[in-house]
């Protein structure tokens, strides 16, 4: 077994406050094991200018077909007896003794 000494100078109390709460809650014997979960667990996604404009356009262009799909579905069946019979068909798929 490896073992290796981390040292942490000029640490805010409250962050440190943080890192040991994190430590106990994610059940850490040792501090490495904390910044490997962390590591593991908290990958950063960086989002450029023209990504986020394209998102935006997207969820813009999504919520633009709610007046549309609501003036063409009239009448029955509902858009909810939809979404249960489609729910059934899968589940009838999933489970053939069903």
């Amino acid at each position: 077994m490896l073992l290796t000494t981390i040292l942490v100078k000029n640490l805010p109390e409250d962050k440190l406050k943080e890192l040991k709460r994190l430590k106990v809650e994610l059940g850490c014997k040792t501090w490495a094991e904390l910044l490997v979960k962390l590591i593991d667990s908290q990958r950063q996604v960086v989002l450029d200018k023209s990504m986020i404009v394209e998102m935006k356009n997207g969820v813009e262009g999504f919520l633009k077909l709610g007046p549309t799909v609501s003036s063409r579905w009239k009448g029955e069946p509902s858009a909810l007896d939809e979404s249960r019979k489609s729910k059934r068909h899968e589940n009838a798929q999933s489970d053939p003794n069903a």
